[in-house]
């Protein structure tokens, strides 16, 4: 009975006007591959007439389809009874057809469509989508992708890697504020923007790395889609060289200003500060007022610490003539380090020195005594009782290296950036100069000075040219 409503089902539409119409190309086989209908969009596709695609087996007309796909795609509707779609390429041509195939009782109907857009289509998109992550993955921008539904991040590339010290393991299935990847120092304003999961423009971030130090770029944001999702693309270019160039510019404005000020300070303060301190030793001499001697001690110190000042203040600007001599950093050390040692002993703390074999290089002998004796004294500073400075010289394939590094609390990270700038202190007395000092020296030496702080210490770093003579 089923078969008997089959055959009249398709005897209903093979006689009707809609197999004609059909937008396919479609086949009607009996059970020995006869074509025993055929619609126009059929005749089309074969280019071949009519008469002769239906006076023979299918495979006998067209011998290059055996043992293809298609060929056994339609014996197993056959064979099976069911029904199966495919999509499929053709033999000689670049052409995609989705072809449907169908048993029908003894008779087996196969449409073909022409799908060569779409594919093409779909292929030029899997391949933009390859171009996309390959220069995504490669790009000299710090590149991240973030769901807009959760604010996950998706995928990070290297130069994103590299800047921020995190793998993808550690950053992917994470979000902005569960990395904890912002400095202190942003401006709140920023700081809100880049955290919400909305497109923005340019805006100046302080990345915090895993190393916890800052390091600044400009981001910018947009929506974009892959696989059908929304997504946030943020592309940044780091600007930590830019933004270091433009405070070293800054000190070096200051420096200026200092030289200015320094030459009135000596001429205007320094002379009558002599005077009141001469006044002071001669009245202290009277034996009528020496139960006021104490008194007197404090403000003679005092006068000598403003006298110690103004020193400071003109060093900085002082042009003198520099001595460079071929020599080792572990003379020099050696020279002052009993006063390093005798110091430290009076605030009950110790300083360690580890010199190493190193080769001589260009130095100012005195110079290298004053950054040493200005960082060893902060480091003084920053340790507590029993608590130690350590000194090491060392040697890489390009420069000698001089290291100082103490047990303190560290550097705040929110003011690591202004460190080694003009009047710049955290300290409560201190002057802000010591370090701008040591700055100075090192670029006169054509040397790098760097520092890493965190709470367990602060570590600077000056690298010395090897086999350099200015």
């Amino acid at each position: 009975m089923d078969d008997l409503n089959t055959k009249n089902d398709l005897h209903e539409l093979l006689s009707s006007n809609l197999f004609e119409i059909i937008p396919e190309a479609c086949f009607v086989f009996n059970e020995d591959w006869y074509i025993i209908k055929m619609n126009s969009y059929a005749e089309q596709m074969f280019l071949l007439p009519k008469e002769y695609l239906m006076s023979k087996p299918f495979w006998e007309i067209a011998p290059q389809y055996v043992n293809t796909e298609l060929y056994y795609t339609v014996l197993k509707v056959a064979k099976d009874k069911i029904s199966v779609y495919k999509e499929l390429k053709g033999l000689t041509s670049t052409r995609w057809f989705a072809v449907s195939a169908k048993n029908l009782g003894s008779y087996i109907i196969v449409f073909f469509r022409d799908i060569s857009a779409s594919m093409h289509a779909k292929a030029e998109f899997v391949r933009s989508e390859e171009r996309f992550l390959a220069a995504f993955k490669k790009s000299p921008a710090l590149m991240s992708i973030l769901s807009l539904d959760n604010g996950e991040y998706i995928s990070i590339n290297d130069t994103f890697v590299k800047f921020t010290e995190y793998s993808p393991g550690e950053v992917i299935g994470k979000t902005k504020d569960q990395l904890n990847i912002l400095c202190n120092n942003n401006d709140d304003n920023i700081k809100d923007q880049f955290l919400s999961n909305k497109p923005f423009k340019e805006l100046s971030i302080v990345y915090r790395t895993k190393s916890n130090n800052c390091r600044h770029a400009v981001i910018s944001s947009e929506q974009i889609n892959i696989n059908g999702k929304p997504c946030l693309l943020n592309v940044g270019i780091d600007i930590t060289d830019t933004v270091k160039y433009q405070k070293e510019l800054e000190n070096f404005e200051r420096f200026n200003l200092v030289g200015q000020m320094s030459a009135a300070i000596a001429h205007e303060i320094r002379n009558p500060l002599q005077v009141v301190k001469g006044y002071l030793q001669l009245l202290r001499s009277k034996k009528e007022i020496t139960t006021y001697s104490t008194q007197f001690d404090m403000m003679t110190g005092e006068l000598e610490r403003v006298n110690q000042i103004i020193t400071e203040y003109l060093s900085l600007s002082r042009i003198k003539t520099s001595e460079f001599k071929f020599m080792n950093i572990n003379q020099v050390i050696n020279k002052i380090l009993p006063l390093i040692e005798a110091q430290a002993m009076e605030e009950n703390k110790k300083v360690i020195a580890q010199l190493g074999n190193i080769p001589k290089v260009w130095l100012d002998e005195g110079e290298i005594k004053q950054i040493v004796l200005n960082l060893v004294k902060n480091g003084l500073e920053a340790v507590e009782q029993q608590q130690c400075v350590k000194i090491q010289t060392q040697e890489d394939s390009q420069s000698v290296m001089l290291i100082i590094s103490d047990q303190g609390n560290g550097i705040p990270v929110e003011v690591q950036g202004k460190i080694g700038s003009p009047f710049f202190t955290t300290k409560e007395n201190g002057t802000g100069i010591g370090l701008a000092m040591s700055y100075g020296i090192a670029k006169r030496h054509h040397a790098k000075m760097e520092f890493v702080s965190n709470n367990k210490g602060t570590t600077f770093t000056i690298h010395f040219p090897i086999n350099t003579k200015d």
